[in-house]
């Protein structure tokens, strides 16, 4: 009788750790499912994205000018190293190199575009993530009582541990184990107390001698039905 007594207190804890559980994962859900947190987060990403790809066209655009420089320099090489005297060859020296010059203008204006493309996109990421710190700063004091509450919750999940574990410790490797098989099968309920005769858990009326099997016997008495262990209380 005392492994069925120490088996259903066992299962009194090991519900009530279940609440503890279930209470902290809701705690746990409500400090993450910050809505205005979530949604200034994805601003900042898209913000950071946009800058980085404004950053990579700007290196692009500087590349392209460094290599229309070249184009200029190698151009006016020929056009002034005295090697070419035909006059149409240098007419069409000349057009190239005013063609270059012309190209590089635009662009050097395309490059400063960029450049302020990417300022611009540099200015909003830190405006950006100075309003997500003041969102920090702000879910951090709302959430002051969750994260209260779920400390309180970890000492109750401890202590109710603790003692746990000091019961398991008087129970038989052979009662623990089909403690944890019942509980497994029937969804966290092993032990069940009766009622006028009858199995709290699936209703099924026992006989005579089965309910007092349950109140005398040295032995664990279970449910001829659902198979639970049955507790006289």
């Amino acid at each position: 009788m005392d492994q069925t007594l120490n088996l259903y207190r066992l299962q009194l804890i090991d519900h009530q750790m279940d609440q503890v559980r279930d209470h902290l994962q809701a705690v746990q859900i409500k400090l993450e499912d910050d809505l205005a947190l979530r949604q200034i987060g994805e601003q900042v990403q898209t913000a950071e994205s946009r800058c980085k790809s404004a950053e990579q066209t700007l290196h692009q655009a500087e590349a392209v000018v460094t290599d229309q420089k070249v184009k200029i320099e190698q151009a006016e090489s020929s056009l002034y190293s005295g090697n070419v005297h035909n006059p149409k060859e240098l007419q069409d020296l000349q057009s190239d190199a005013t063609f270059l010059k012309r190209r590089q203008s635009e662009l050097e204006d395309q490059l400063l575009e960029e450049m302020l493309a990417l300022e611009e996109a540099e200015k909003m990421v830190a405006k950006l993530q100075s309003e997500q710190e003041d969102a920090r700063a702000k879910a951090a004091e709302k959430n002051l009582g969750l994260h209260q509450e779920q400390k309180m919750l970890e000492k109750e999940l401890q202590k109710l541990s603790t003692e746990r574990g000091a019961l398991a410790s008087v129970l038989t490797a052979e009662s623990l184990q089909l403690y944890d098989r019942l509980r497994q099968q029937h969804r966290g309920v092993a032990v069940v107390t009766i009622s006028d005769n009858a199995c709290d858990a699936c209703g099924s009326q026992l006989t005579p001698a089965q309910a007092q099997a349950v109140r005398s016997a040295s032995q664990m008495a279970f449910c001829p039905s659902c198979g639970r262990i049955l507790f006289s209380g």
